[in-house]
């Protein structure tokens, strides 16, 4: 099978050079052209790190050995290559993975290699959110198939296309809608049917492949589901379900359904919770699931070990019933939480959890006056000042960096627009403007849902 147009990109004494691959039939042409390409630039063949490609010198020396010509270390064939699976490996690793997956369609062997959990995990693949999908609200309603809008987040390559506008992978009469993602995979079910009557999904925007879980042994009253994935660790995911027996039931039972064995299996461990003590969040850090309570214990439940722990939270004020959480979620291993109780409610902390679970730490001071005078906007002149809802605005992520408060940034909506807000020197920039059919106004309905790319298997 053909392999549509690629580029192969290297280094050579510190400047990039880029090379297209043309399109080709089997893998020994393919091979060829790399090859050709290595040639090329005048450097010996095994000075491969020009195309970061790492070969031990036992490697070398066997290659050399086998080659068809030992006048010159530049002269092995493109079978050679094609024969190691160590070389062959290396090289793959760094094409881009729109080629990596047309590639699994070259041969078996191939689609063996790629799809095997220790390339996925080699890949190196940025743990970064590219972008954010964001289901719009548009007025008036309408009963059609959910949208969505792509919050681009990518700095360097801030022209990509939206991976979708409408999920449609699946036949679904009223359309596909977002639950949950979680590092490069999404949780999605069938838009206007909830609990035990929708299809739950597992979807990867990058691979576009999908899968249904099977069904639940319960129709009882059912939290969730959520997802559970972590592919540094497996490439396996689990779905859960916190089940009540009975709508007065105190007891929460947890659900657990994982690819590795590919059934539903019900825990050991149940927790007790008041009425109406409502479940929040339920984002997946450290290997557990993490919710907040509207007023009780907020709890986590450990997947692997199936434990069941309380996790702690920051003290509300005295005057207040009910948290007022503002943010809650998960960026590169770190837990962050955002709660605002007093105006003005543009000048509030982040906190993010210790790895122990010891308590919370002010991370990030944030004052947003800034913002508010560069897009009055969100300002409400219909309410006083005094009041916390007096600035319009919706935490719709927090991004850490890779080298944390050097570039990590919070994503602001704001009325019809979307605000990148850097932590390091209070800096801000407009990076999307929504549609005027969308009402910026309603910024709880529709979270944002983070889009990180992967070449995980959804089976």
């Amino acid at each position: 099978m053909s392999v549509i147009n690629s580029h192969i990109k290297f280094k050579i004494n510190g400047q990039s050079t880029k090379k297209q691959l043309t399109e080709h039939s089997t893998l020994h042409s393919i091979f060829k052209d790399i090859i050709r390409l290595i040639k090329s630039t005048q450097i010996p063949i095994f000075t491969l790190q020009n195309l970061k490609i790492m070969v031990s010198p036992q490697r070398i020396k066997t290659i050399s050995s086998s080659s068809s010509s030992s006048s010159s270390s530049r002269s092995f064939s493109a079978e050679t290559i094609a024969n190691d699976d160590d070389l062959l490996t290396q090289i793959l690793l760094y094409l881009p993975i729109r080629a990596l997956l047309k590639f699994k369609c070259v041969s078996k062997h191939w689609l063996s290699l790629i799809s095997n959990p220790h390339f996925t995990r080699r890949l190196n693949l940025s743990d970064s959110p590219s972008g954010l999908f964001v289901h719009i609200n548009k007025w008036p309603r309408s009963d059609n198939h959910p949208e969505f809008d792509y919050i681009n987040l990518d700095p360097i390559n801030n022209r990509c296309d939206a991976p979708f506008r409408i999920l449609n992978f699946a036949n679904e009469p009223s359309g596909i809608r977002i639950l949950q993602s979680c590092n490069g995979l999404l949780l999605c079910c069938s838009n206007l049917k909830y609990g035990s009557e929708a299809n739950y999904y597992v979807y990867n925007p990058t691979t576009r492949q999908f899968t249904l879980p099977p069904p639940l042994h319960h129709l009882a009253e059912i939290h969730g589901p959520y997802l559970a994935f972590d592919p540094s660790k497996s490439p396996h995911y689990s779905v859960i379900y916190l089940r009540q027996n009975e709508v007065e039931d105190t007891d929460l039972h947890i659900e657990i359904y994982s690819t590795k064995t590919g059934i539903w299996k019900v825990s050991d461990s149940i927790f007790q919770t008041e009425h109406d003590i409502g479940f929040h969040g339920g984002v997946f850090w450290n290997g557990a699931i993490h919710w907040y309570t509207d007023s009780g214990p907020s709890i986590c439940f450990d997947v692997d070990q199936e434990q069941v722990k309380e996790m702690p939270m920051p003290p509300m004020p005295d005057e207040w019933y009910r948290r007022r959480v503002m943010y809650f979620g998960e960026s590169r291993g770190c837990l962050y939480l955002v709660e605002i109780y007093h105006p003005p409610s543009t000048q509030f902390n982040v906190c993010e959890m210790e790895k122990d679970y010891s308590g919370w730490f002010v991370k990030y001071r944030v004052d947003l006056n800034g913002v508010a005078g560069a897009y009055p906007e969100m300002i409400r002149l219909y309410l006083d000042p005094s009041v916390l809802n007096h600035y319009a605005f919706q935490i719709m992520s927090i991004v850490k960096g890779e080298s944390d408060e050097e570039d990590s940034f919070m994503v602001l909506h704001i009325p019809g627009k979307v605000i990148r807000y850097n932590f390091k020197d209070n800096s801000f920039e407009k990076i999307f403007d929504f549609d005027q059919q969308v009402t910026a106004g309603n910024f709880s309905c529709y979270p944002a849902n983070e889009y990180i790319k992967s070449v995980a298997s959804v089976w």
